[in-house]
């Protein structure tokens, strides 16, 4: 009889221990203790010569931190694990941009350029994004970014009206799910981040963020600055008092740079003597008659072509001034648009708009914005520029979600931080970026380079090389030679000419 009850014992406390992992593995609930999920790499392209250096799997994370044991969302994670073994033990984690950019989808791309040689890399596909969960209605991307368009090209009011409409019907899409986008915002991104280096047993890992990932990396290290052994800032992204002017006022000082730029160039001075005129001559003409631009059928625009507005000529422009693969063609552009040659203008809409459908994800930049940003619910005024319109139109952050906490600025930090701003980049005047660069403190250093946009350190083999080196040792003081007498400061020291 007692070798029975034993027996009986014994079975019942197999079964309570498998009840117990299984809960724990149910799908869609946390663990108490953060945890990596190893996983197939085998839908990611491009990746035959670095598979054997890739770990890829999912991190279920807590759709809402005040409940951690409820709910959870997957994100995709992948590990690249240096060429040069053994690697160091602080990893470097790479934060993009957006909100929306898919990031573990280029894996490939980025195994072969490296941040730091003797680092393991990280990359996370944030909520909302790439493959990680939730989907944030993808079926409408195309959609969406019809509607952008129209605010640019139709007449105002009708435009704004169908763009509220694209992006309500994204909403309901959304709650239509069981999502709540209150569990959204760069303030959960951050603990998305800091559970995925705990899943990860990581102890220290160097931040590199890149725009919108510039947001994430600050608040992370406001936030969690033990885990941050440093930090790379390129193309801040700060909170809204940093900004200062509208998206229109800063694509305007940057279109200006460009120009002067050209204009101390003696090649493209002598072929486009007055490029600054050419272009206020190009927007006159397109505002007495405004043409249409034909599009290829695959861009999948409504009647495959669209009316070439001022303001649009203007958006095309400033979206062109970000990346330093466009500035060879740009001033040819703008002549050609001034005589009324629409090609060279077509071919580039006709990029923008495809790569725009392809991997952006408004659904993802309204989730986080409207949680983030103040601005988006104040009342345009009515003589607003419509590129200050276009993104998120007045409206619809106040029927999406309630606003969250702001994203921080470190103050302070102890943390060794770069900071890289490019001198033509359209979203922050390195004069603004210099700003936060004060207000994170002296161990901020920033570095201003001439000749490039947006997303510094992937147009600039001296910026990489500068980041490498300040990751190998973060403390030192970076040997700035191949900037070439571009600025760079440290708030405590004055600005180098």
């Amino acid at each position: 009889m007692m070798a029975l009850q034993r027996l009986l014992r014994a079975f019942l406390a197999l079964c309570f221990g498998v009840l117990a992992v299984v809960a724990l593995r149910s799908p869609g609930r946390a663990a108490d203790v953060p945890r990596f999920e190893p996983t197939s790499c085998g839908n990611l392209p491009d990746i035959a010569d670095v598979s054997s250096r890739l770990r890829c799997g999912v991190v279920r994370v807590p759709r809402d931190y005040a409940h951690v044991d409820g709910p959870t969302f997957s994100l995709a994670v992948v590990v690249i694990a240096s060429a040069r073994q053994p690697a160091r033990a602080d990893p470097v984690v790479f934060i993009s941009g957006g909100p929306g950019s898919p990031l573990t989808i280029y894996a490939g791309y980025q195994a072969r350029h490296p941040y730091a040689p003797d680092r393991d890399l990280v990359l996370v596909d944030q909520r909302g994004t790439g493959r990680s969960e939730p989907p944030l209605c993808p079926d409408i991307q195309g959609h969406l970014v019809d509607a952008m368009l129209a605010v640019v090209t139709e007449p105002k009011l009708v435009a704004l009206d169908a763009s509220r409409a694209a992006h309500a019907a994204c909403h309901d899409a959304i709650r239509a799910r069981g999502v709540d986008l209150d569990t959204f915002g760069t303030a959960t991104t951050v603990e998305d981040f800091e559970w995925v280096r705990r899943a990860l047993g990581v102890n220290r890992w160097n931040v590199v963020g890149e725009s919108y990932g510039t947001t994430v990396a600050m608040t992370l290290l406001a936030r969690h600055p033990q885990g941050v052994r440093s930090a790379v800032l390129d193309s801040v992204n700060p909170p809204d008092a940093y900004f200062g002017m509208p998206w229109s006022a800063r694509v305007g000082r940057a279109r200006d740079a460009f120009f002067a730029g050209c204009e101390a160039d003696p090649a493209c001075a002598r072929t486009y003597p007055d490029l600054a005129a050419l272009y206020r001559d190009a927007l006159l003409r397109l505002g007495q008659d405004v043409p249409r631009v034909p599009l290829p059928p695959a861009v999948n625009v409504p009647g495959d072509n669209v009316r070439l507005t001022p303001s649009l000529f203007e958006e095309i422009v400033g979206r062109l001034v970000y990346y330093p693969p466009s500035y060879a063609t740009l001033p040819r552009l703008v002549a050609a648009t001034r005589i009324g040659d629409l090609k060279p203008v077509g071919t580039a809409l006709a990029a923008l708009l495809a790569e725009a459908k392809r991997s952006g994800n408004e659904g993802a930049f309204t989730a986080v914005e409207c949680r983030d940003r103040p601005r988006w619910r104040e009342p345009a005024a009515p003589d607003a520029n419509p590129l200050d319109l276009a993104l998120l139109p007045p409206g619809v952050c106040g029927t999406w979600s309630a606003l969250g906490p702001e994203p921080e600025v470190p103050h302070d930090t102890e943390v060794p931080t770069l900071v890289l701003a490019g001198r033509f980049d359209p979203n922050m005047t390195p004069e603004q970026s210099r700003h936060v660069a004060e207000a994170i403190g002296p161990h901020a250093r920033w570095v201003e380079f001439a000749g490039i946009g947006h997303n510094v350190r992937h147009f600039s083999p001296c910026a990489q090389d500068l980041v490498a080196a300040f990751i190998e040792e973060p403390e030192r003081r970076t040997d700035m030679a191949c900037t070439n007498g571009q600025r760079e400061a440290s708030p405590s020291a004055p600005t180098q000419p």
